[in-house]
């Protein structure tokens, strides 16, 4: 919790940006466009023939998704059963998933959604590209470059009002100020993955509310609030559970569900090519 104090003035500096990523679990490449001028304007054409009939583009889709969907359900973590998340029920909803768990007379509830959460930074990309030689094998392990880290909702509730929090996870280039950075500084710079990089969050608003947390209940945004408050409140999410290593472990289901439900996707889509 050392390092947390350092969060409130560094907080109010940064702001979350939402990337869009490709998708790096395969090889497999987009096709690429062509160009010819005509009267100084410049027209994209697809490098596939145009006089290709919808039954070859569905057949082309399908033997594409054959080999991409193999490809995904090789690359997957945990093909068999979910990363469990102690001292909490789990349940699922297409891409969302509600944590539950019990505490004393009170009853915490942690929500997200998996949709649109994968992310991986432009440091990883690059090195995934570094070498030709080193390209294939990076691209075989990139999908443990990939990870899921949604934005969640945290409600407490001690039988009357809901106390409830809005929280993101710090972005992957936010300074590290663990106490023991330093004596893992060369261990990190050969390191890229993942799993070994500790996750931690940030509480972007609160607020206390009957009912549902919608439009008409007033919430504060958290880089404007007082920072001992902001870090008492940090101190009262963890004593219920919610705390760095929470993070780690609601991230690692996160991009193993993601991926679930991806390849799902995919499965849907074959399905309806194939009609």
């Amino acid at each position: 919790m050392a390092f947390r104090n350092f969060t409130r003035s560094l907080f109010q500096f940064t702001k979350l940006t939402n990337n869009t990523n490709q998708r790096l679990y395969s090889s497999i490449q987009r096709k690429s466009y062509q160009t010819f001028k005509i009267t100084q304007r410049y027209m994209p054409i697809r490098t596939f023939s145009s006089i290709q009939t919808n039954d070859n583009a569905y057949r082309d889709l399908d033997t594409f998704l054959q080999k991409e969907i193999q490809l995904e359900k090789s690359a997957q973590k945990h093909p068999s059963k979910l990363p469990t998340i102690p001292n909490f029920q789990v349940q699922t909803n297409g891409p969302e998933a509600t944590l539950t768990r019990d505490i004393g007379n009170g009853k915490v509830v942690v929500k997200f959604n998996v949709t649109n959460t994968v992310n991986a930074s432009d440091s990883e990309q690059e090195s995934d590209l570094q070498s030709t030689g080193q390209e294939q094998q990076q691209t075989n392990n990139s999908s443990s470059q990939l990870k899921s880290r949604p934005t969640f909702t945290v409600d407490i509730n001690r039988g009357g009002p809901t106390l409830s929090f809005l929280c993101s996870y710090l972005p992957n280039d936010y300074p590290d100020t663990r106490e023991h950075q330093h004596s893992t500084e060369n261990e990190q710079k050969h390191n890229h993955n993942e799993e070994n990089i500790n996750e931690d969050f940030q509480i972007d608003e609160f607020t206390i509310h009957d009912g549902e947390w919608n439009e008409t209940v007033y919430s504060s945004d958290c880089s404007v609030i007082d920072g001992e408050l902001y870090d008492k409140l940090l101190n009262l999410l963890e004593e219920h559970g919610i705390g760095e290593e929470f993070a780690n472990q609601l991230a690692d289901f996160s991009t193993a569900y993601e991926h679930r439900q991806y390849i799902g996707l995919l499965e849907k889509l074959q399905q309806f090519v194939k009609k």
